[in-house]
């Protein structure tokens, strides 16, 4: 029997562990995406630097990471949307999930626990960015999110085509089914 999923607000002492999350899955994930120069600096972010926003953050943003036996297996950071789309106030900055604990429901978990946080804040509506090559994309989309803007972003030397999924009713992320 697998161990049970845990999702909990995100605390000073998390720091290290969400950097190694984050390395991992750059490594991971954006590998054949992004070229290795690119996926190497941005995912060389360390502890030091979530510690700092981890402290940082106010009431209206929140880190939440997943467990599992007591080992962080991802995590979820969101807050005001930094440029709002349509009506969506709320933004996921990061989601990230360790490859061998994808499928398993850990990135709807984190997703549900930032769409009930807005909530809470009177936030009803969510988008969040991610790369135009990245096959995670599908996995938004199984969610109920809808393609509300494209960009380019350009990381390293490198410009990358990227689109925003939004929500603009949280119910259905807010719920948990209870199949």
């Amino acid at each position: 029997m697998a161990a049970r999923l845990v999702v909990r607000a995100a605390g000073v002492v998390d720091a290290e562990a969400i950097a190694r999350v984050q390395r991992e899955t750059w490594r991971t994930a954006y590998a054949g995406i992004l070229p290795l120069d690119v996926i190497t600096s941005i995912g060389e972010r360390d502890a030091t630097a979530w510690q700092r926003r981890l402290v940082n953050s106010s009431g209206e943003s929140a880190t939440w990471i997943a467990e599992r036996a007591g080992k962080v297996i991802g995590f979820a950071s969101c807050g005001p949307a930094r440029g709002p789309i349509d009506g969506l106030d709320g933004e996921i900055y990061a989601l990230y999930v360790l490859q061998s604990q994808q499928r398993r429901g850990v990135g709807r978990e984190l997703v549900r626990a930032c769409a009930r946080h807005f909530v809470r804040h009177a936030i009803f509506g969510l988008y969040l960015w991610v790369l135009k090559a990245n096959r995670a994309r599908l996995f938004y989309e199984t969610l109920g999110g809808e393609q509300v803007r494209e960009k380019v972003e350009r990381l390293g030397r490198h410009d990358f085509a990227e689109i925003a999924y939004g929500w603009h009713d949280l119910t259905s992320l807010v719920v948990v089914d209870d199949g």
